[in-house]
């Protein structure tokens, strides 16, 4: 479905999908798997540099979403309507930018502590 929706020429995972049958299909549906490599086959494939940039950027955005779902976003949401919930997740995403902010630009110091 989210083919149908969405052109991308790259499929990032991690290296829980790290299997033939699913770098075939990536493959044959004109992607590029870019899969971390599974630590525990025999045969270690190293990522390119080019390769590891993009799974890089991936990992970035795991760890905002990760950083929304344990602290900013509360884990049950308690209204109705899909503006009230969208307002509430709007304003984690809002705090996340105001943090990242203050760690990067305002106080650097706090990158090393926080």
């Amino acid at each position: 479905m989210s083919s149908e929706r969405v052109t991308h020429l790259y499929s990032l995972m991690d290296s829980a999908y790290d299997a033939k049958p699913i770098k075939d299909f990536i493959i044959t549906s004109g992607r590029i798997p870019i899969i971390d490599p599974n630590k525990r086959r025999k045969q270690q494939r190293v990522l390119s540099p080019a390769e590891k940039q993009r799974f890089k950027i991936r990992s970035t955005v795991e760890r905002s979403n990760v950083h929304l779902k344990d602290w900013l976003i509360p884990s049950k949401i308690m209204v109705r309507g899909p503006d009230k919930v969208s307002h509430c997740l709007m304003t984690g995403v809002l705090c996340l930018a105001a943090i990242k902010i203050l760690q990067y630009c305002i106080l650097p110091g706090l990158q090393k502590t926080a």
